[in-house]
């Protein structure tokens, strides 16, 4: 608006400049008053089309920096909690660490892992926020001066300790007993526990991500209690850290050169003795290591992000070792639950049936409890897709997690395969038998087929089969074995051995 008064004035000054020399240099004929009227319009319109777009031009540099604030924001502040998030927490620790190397206060960081998918299980992801939101309020509660806070996980927490105030452990206990405390909901009150891993900066120099992963490690080593535990990273701990880095390189380079191969064992049909696929295996065979079991190595592909590709080149491999097999043996492989925050993992898994000419009625994908509760609408979405093209879903290791009869009724599940735990209890009493029948009998009540893990006696075997299990696998058919194995034994398709006799 100042623009345009100081154009007008200056347009009215010009025009009377005009005015005074046109008459004296014998212009005033030539300059008739439409030519002032017009050159006075065109000054005015210049000015209102300069505030107009210098308008613009400031509203659009006040967002632009609104913009970048929040963003700027974003990149530093979790937006459920209000707390620094990971990024935020390691330039902070990373910078305490540095004083501490030239003469400052000590370091010690405490990660938190809150025992949480009970709650949303129960409760719902809804009620499940508002409880973590209160989790968060009690953590910033019991910080001191000198303490940095943050959510670096979905239900984990840090705190960065500066100075000698307090022990981590007196701050660690109290942390515990807060949040062991009751939290309001809706529906009445819902408790959960946590558990708690220290680490200290001693004496040699270490990086922030060294010290975190430090306390990551003194985490596993506690055990749940009621109002949970605590754990302080001891020098055996930093052998298997150290360990567990020289594993995290070879698996790297173990899936950069296709080391990790698909082993397969039989699936036996019980009521007519026939196989019908095989389950597909990981194998690790080390050069120097030798075999390695999956149990040590899947969960770190998971914690290194590269679980998917492991996913997908056992599957592509799987596919083309399946090809020259019988048309009617399927593959039941297994998924990993951090797959299920990818979005593209159903056309992935499409893309690669696809590309190998592998029919989606031969591929059976086998998950795990604890993926439905942690993903359960994404899961609800994926395994839909790929039902709806023919692959098959299996509910792994049934009785072990944290699922509901909810989630058999509402999430697109085709099999319940009994945990190997339960199969072996079986053999030594009777309580071990009461729950095979009983999770035998709820498969049924939900049309769903049974597959028995671990079977290794024939006295076991035949008991599945009078309680009406479908599918059994275990060593008394056959070990997992390699493509070329598994080739020459289904030459002459013989019948596994105890089924044999």
């Amino acid at each position: 608006m100042l623009i345009g008064i100081l154009l007008l004035g200056l347009s009215a000054i010009i025009l009377a400049v005009i005015g005074m020399f046109a008459v004296p240099l014998g212009l005033g004929a030539a300059i008739s008053p439409l030519y002032l009227a017009a050159a006075l319009a065109l000054f005015l319109a210049i000015g209102l089309w300069m505030q107009r777009n210098l308008v613009r031009l400031r509203r659009a540099l006040t967002r632009s920096h609104h913009k970048q604030r929040r963003m700027s924001a974003t990149a530093r502040i979790d937006p459920l909690t209000g707390m620094f998030n990971r990024a935020s927490f390691m330039r902070a620790l990373d910078k305490a660490l540095a004083r501490r190397q030239n003469g400052g206060p000590s370091v010690a960081v405490l990660l938190v892992d809150l025992n949480f998918m009970p709650v949303n299980d129960a409760h719902g992801h809804a009620v499940g926020d508002q409880v973590l939101i209160e989790m968060a309020r009690r953590i910033s509660a019991a910080k001191q001066a000198g303490t940095t806070v943050a959510r670096v996980g979905g239900d984990e927490f840090a705190l960065l300790l500066e100075g000698d105030a307090a022990t981590p452990e007196t701050i660690g206990h109290r942390l515990l007993d807060d949040i062991a405390a009751p939290v309001q909901v809706p529906n009445g009150n819902v408790r959960i526990s946590a558990t708690i891993g220290i680490a200290a900066a001693e004496k040699r120099q270490v990086s922030g991500e060294e010290l975190l992963r430090a306390a990551e490690l003194a985490l596993r080593g506690t055990r749940r209690g009621l109002h949970g535990s605590l754990r302080r990273f001891e020098a055996g701990m930093e052998e298997a850290l150290k360990e567990r880095h020289a594993l995290e390189v070879d698996l790297r380079r173990a899936l950069d050169e296709d080391e990790i191969v698909p082993f397969y064992q039989p699936l036996i049909a019980l009521d007519g003795d026939r196989l019908i696929g095989f389950e597909v295996l990981a194998r690790w065979q080390h050069p120097t290591r030798g075999l390695i079991p999956p149990a040590a190595f899947i969960p770190l592909a998971e914690e290194i992000g590269r679980i998917g590709e492991l996913f997908d080149k056992l599957l592509v491999r799987a596919c083309s070792d399946a090809r020259s097999w019988p048309s009617d043996l399927r593959l039941s492989v297994n998924i990993s639950p951090t797959q299920f925050a990818e979005p593209q993992m159903a056309s992935r898994i499409l893309d690669i049936l696809a590309k190998e000419n592998f029919a989606p009625a031969r591929l059976e994908l086998e998950i795990t409890e604890n993926a439905l509760v942690d993903e359960v609408s994404s899961a609800r979405l994926i395994l839909t897709t790929l039902r709806n093209v023919g692959v098959s879903v299996a509910l792994d290791d049934f009785g072990t997690g944290y699922s509901s009869l909810r989630h058999l009724s509402d999430l697109p599940v085709d099999r319940l395969k009994i945990d190997r735990g339960f199969v072996e209890s079986a053999r030594l009493n009777e309580e071990g038998w009461r729950i095979v029948r009983a999770i035998v009998q709820l498969a049924g009540t939900f049309d769903l087929a049974t597959t028995a893990e671990g079977i290794e006696a024939p006295e076991i075997l035949s008991t599945l089969r009078e309680l009406g299990c479908d599918i059994g696998q275990g060593y008394l058919f056959g070990k997992p074995i390699s493509a070329e194995q598994t080739s020459l034994w289904l030459l002459g398709r013989p019948l596994p051995t105890a089924l044999a006799s």
